[in-house]
């Protein structure tokens, strides 16, 4: 079974847009695992969909500190929204975001 697909059976759903993060404690000696999603079906061209990739990893390095929660959990961050957003509003959410877990 995939991790991507643990994670959806096992996880902890949470909805902040533009993410839907899902989440699940990593097992004792295990290394916690980011996967960031955005969808084909939303932006056709792979350029878009690493943008948005790589602006979501940067916000992840740089809040690393502020949350410990990133230290013990697995987590699988899911694109939502349809739009193009730059990295100040994507950092804002993605902070907003894992605030709520």
């Amino acid at each position: 079974m995939k991790f991507a697909e643990k994670l959806y059976k096992s996880g902890v759903s949470l909805v902040s847009f533009p993410y839907k993060i899902l989440s699940a404690d990593a097992a004792e000696g295990e290394e916690p695992r980011v996967i960031i999603s955005v969808p084909k079906k939303m932006f056709k061209r792979a350029v878009k969909r690493n943008y948005i990739r790589r602006r979501i990893r940067e916000s992840l390095r740089l809040s690393k500190g502020e949350f410990p929660v990133l230290e013990h959990r697995h987590l699988l961050i899911i694109y939502i929204s349809t739009k193009l957003c730059d990295f100040h509003q994507i950092d804002n959410s993605l902070k907003e975001a894992l605030g709520k877990l």
